[in-house]
């Protein structure tokens, strides 16, 4: 195995890593991987065969990858198969994914917020949580998007 097969294994394995580090499937973490890996399309077979993985779970894994904007499909030599590349935006399409959760978290405490204020009786301690809760993801979004327009101006482009 020379250099730049070595390096690629490790870039897989530590998506891999990742991936499992956010709770994510191990799976998905090592195809991303692959395919930043790898400037030429891949196919389902080509993906089973250097990941040492049967095709069934890959291509399950790849469809859900393709929805999130992760990768995307791509030609390749033979027409019949399904190629794929990792998606040129794939890390702004997860910075958004994970914009949405941090909206969903907002949108949550301020449902419960709202819940309290209907009760004749608050439960003790729940609201300054709420409170806080609202308040700690209102700031991230703010980040968040100041972050997504900063990246706009300055992303490397082709």
């Amino acid at each position: 195995m020379n250099g730049a097969d070595h390096l690629r294994n490790a870039l897989v394995e530590e998506f891999g890593n990742l991936y499992e580090d956010y709770g994510l499937p191990r799976l998905k973490g090592l195809l991303v991987g692959l395919l930043v890996g790898h400037a030429e399309p891949l196919s389902l077979d080509d993906m089973a065969e250097k990941l040492g993985r049967s095709k069934g779970p890959i291509s399950q894994a790849i469809r859900e990858l393709a929805l999130a904007g992760m990768v995307r499909k791509a030609t390749g030599e033979q027409t019949r198969r399904d190629y794929y590349v990792a998606d040129p935006d794939l890390f702004l399409n997860n910075f958004r994914r994970n914009m949405r959760t941090v909206a969903r978290n907002r949108s949550t405490a301020e449902f419960f917020l709202d819940a309290l204020g209907r009760l004749e009786q608050e439960p003790p301690g729940v609201r300054a949580q709420m409170e806080k809760m609202q308040a700690f993801y209102a700031l991230m979004e703010g980040f968040y998007a100041r972050f997504e327009a900063a990246w706009d101006e300055q992303k490397p482009r082709p």
